[in-house]
């Protein structure tokens, strides 16, 4: 019978020292991966990603349909996962580039939080960090890179039922307490 990897985490999913090659690799921790023969020593972090919550002058914010899974169909910020050597602010904007091809300027961080993201059998820890941005003028915005919609809705639109993951809800709800917080 094959083994399914679906419910492995990135620390579960190595059971030997990707050094030496003997095994089975020692957990002293769960997200901690220890080899008594080699001494290599390994700490599974959370991958990071960046999203952004784009506005326009007109009070709206910026939603894309999610073309694909996890979520497909859903509607989330443009965001994605920050490259080697990027900075969360330049991976918001990088993404929502990708996604919109709008630029955005204005960058203020809105909040973190910690997610689970499946990918292709694993489940990787995320740590989210989201930000506000504003669009620069004369860039319009088209669906594109896994992106089957874009919506503008003001955010007593919204149905918070269709974000597409617990961090996008945290992160819009975020948003809008410190809209109402200002005023706006």
């Amino acid at each position: 019978m094959a083994e399914t990897t679906a419910s492995l985490t990135p620390s579960e999913a190595f059971r030997f020292c990707p050094r030496c090659g003997r095994g089975p690799a020692e957990r002293p921790e769960a997200h901690v991966l220890s080899c008594a023969a080699c001494g290599f020593h390994y700490h599974f972090n959370p991958v990071v990603a960046a999203g952004v919550l784009v506005e326009d002058g007109d009070g709206r914010v910026l939603f894309v349909r999610r073309a694909k899974e996890p979520a497909r169909g859903l509607l989330a910020f443009p965001g994605g996962f920050v490259d080697f050597g990027e900075t969360a602010e330049g991976a918001a904007r990088r993404e929502a580039r990708e996604e919109t091809g709008l630029d955005v300027s204005g960058l203020a961080f809105l909040g973190s939080w910690p997610n689970l993201y499946e990918w292709k059998g694993l489940t990787y820890p995320v740590a989210d960090l989201y930000f506000t941005g504003r669009v620069r003028p004369g860039s319009t915005a088209s669906a594109r890179h896994e992106v089957e919609e874009i919506l503008w809705l003001r955010p007593d639109e919204v149905d918070q039922g269709r974000l597409a993951f617990p961090t996008t809800r945290a992160a819009f709800q975020r948003y809008r307490e410190t809209r109402s917080r200002a005023g706006r």
